[in-house]
């Protein structure tokens, strides 16, 4: 039965909220438009819409959230509503973001979640008119505030239409992704299917683990020019890159991959055609950034970047000449530990010391992860609900450590041998953030979500492809692997799934 408290009218469009998230809602307004001739560069199509926005409260919260729907005309609605994720601190990435879904005939919908569209910083919302935390909007953008999307797209595309949706999906990467897995975990109803791409799991902690290449760098007082970095990464390709049997400049062999980088100590790189030598100090920075983030005693804290992911994302600096260089972190890193985890937005960072490293990774787990950690394995009620997730990792991610999206994953497998009924993860070796790199990303996998959750069609693989468009494979179900088997490399049919190299 829905419990309603709140009912809003314009036209023939009605909003209901449901109660079960116990978070009480209050709209403010509600407008729509039609929208004609809408184009998406690169397609050769115009399309028509109706733009709904929602402007609401969760009253005693201090918040004003915005849901965006986009609805195409009724003759040629495919009967789905689609939910569309952001990345960084932004829980939606704009209005554009639901041109494509909207020119393939779903209806599609985000939020702001009450803050401005800024993936870099919180700045602007992080604190209230007190000068306190402002935690209900962190909650908006953590959870609470996806499920409103879920439920008020629902409802005004059953309005809009006079049926359905017939069935209802998520699509995300980044932000997006933990978005997804936050649904599955948290509101495991609120979708049919489900996209996760390179998730930003384990959000409080993960966060602090994103600055340690600053630390390491800050403790030795030695920031390098990134061509070292790139140097370094290089020689750790060329070591590895055939191990799988296939030199393609991918490492896909990672639990192969042993490249020591004071190999390459005292040789050279070249940075703009100036030969820079490699210090131990580089290799020194490098093996710690592999490793991740540990304690004064070794403790294992977190997960390092793989061999032949880039530097520049998280151990970046920036240099006015190749001897005079600074740290340059990743923005949201700082942000979160000195907005949230100090609540001191002045805190030199750059002086702490290993064990206050740790107390700040210690401290952001305590205080968050309850509230957006999105690592809870127990996907039982998801499965129950007849859910199906798609998750997927590019192994040379430069700003997401995969290996936390596998440890989720064998987490969740831990508590249920069958996950592969509901949930599939494909790791993507050479990828890098939600995509980039020279290895192959998945180029349908929403599709497959559909395929799967509407025809019953299990995706043993996921249909990749490079950024060039000249290679091809198929992504193998985690923790199977692609092996070469003979032909042309740039085929997906040279390849087969198997358990090892």
């Amino acid at each position: 039965m829905l419990l309603v408290f709140h009912e809003y009218k314009i036209g023939v469009l009605y909003l209901r909220f449901s109660n079960q998230d116990r978070v009480r809602k209050e709209i403010l307004n509600l407008s729509a438009n039609t929208v004609s001739n809408a184009t998406i560069v690169g397609l050769n199509a115009t399309f028509s819409y109706c733009n709904v926005t929602v402007t609401y409260t969760h009253p005693g919260w201090n918040d004003t959230i915005h849901i965006t729907i986009y609805l195409p005309p009724n003759s040629t609605w495919n009967g789905r509503f689609q939910g569309v994720g952001g990345g960084g601190w932004a829980a939606s990435s704009g209005a554009v973001s639901l041109l494509s879904p909207v020119a393939s005939n779903y209806a599609a919908g985000n939020t702001d979640a009450g803050h401005p569209v800024n993936t870099a910083s919180s700045a602007s919302w992080a604190f209230n008119a007190r000068n306190d935390l402002n935690i209900p909007l962190l909650t908006d953008f953590a959870s609470v505030a996806l499920n409103d999307l879920a439920v008020a797209g629902k409802q005004l595309s059953n309005a809009y239409y006079g049926y359905g949706p017939r069935h209802s999906y998520w699509s995300g990467c980044s932000t997006g992704g933990r978005q997804g897995l936050m649904m599955a975990q948290r509101y495991p109803t609120a979708y049919d299917g489900i996209y996760a791409g390179s998730p930003a799991i384990h959000w409080p902690t993960f966060q602090v683990a994103q600055y340690w290449g600053q630390f390491v760098m800050n403790q030795l007082d030695y920031h390098p020019p990134t061509c070292i970095f790139d140097a370094i990464t290089a020689a750790a390709v060329s070591a590895c890159d055939n191990l799988d049997g296939v030199e393609d400049g991918v490492i896909s062999a990672l639990s192969l991959c042993n490249f020591d980088p004071m190999t390459i100590v005292n040789t050279t790189a070249n940075c703009s055609g100036t030969p820079v030598t490699i210090r131990v100090k580089d290799a020194e920075i490098v093996q710690k950034v592999w490793e991740g983030p540990r304690t004064s005693d070794g403790t294992f804290l977190y997960w390092g970047l793989n061999r032949g992911a880039p530097f520049e994302g998280l151990t970046n600096t920036s240099c006015t000449s190749l001897t005079n260089c600074t740290g340059a972190p990743f923005s949201i890193t700082p942000d979160w530990i000195n907005n949230w985890v100090l609540a001191n937005p002045t805190f030199n960072l750059s002086a702490i010391t290993l064990d206050e490293f740790t107390s700040i990774f210690y401290r952001a787990y305590t205080l968050y992860d309850y509230l957006i950690g999105t690592d809870n394995p127990d996907l039982s009620e998801f499965k129950r609900a007849g859910g199906k997730m798609i998750a997927w990792h590019g192994l040379a991610d430069q700003l997401i450590y995969p290996n936390g999206t596998v440890d989720y994953y064998q987490k969740v497998e831990a508590r249920d041998p069958a996950v592969r009924d509901f949930y599939r993860f494909y790791e993507a070796p050479g990828v890098q953030h939600c995509g980039g790199g020279v290895g192959a990303a998945p180029s349908d996998q929403l599709d497959a979500v559909v395929d799967w959750v509407e025809k019953g069609l299990k995706p043993d693989t996921l249909a990749a492809v490079t950024t060039d468009g000249e290679k091809h494979r198929n992504l193998c179900q985690f923790p199977l692997v692609s092996v070469y088997k003979g032909g042309n490399t740039s085929l997906a049919t040279s390849f087969a799934c198997e358990t090892s190299f």
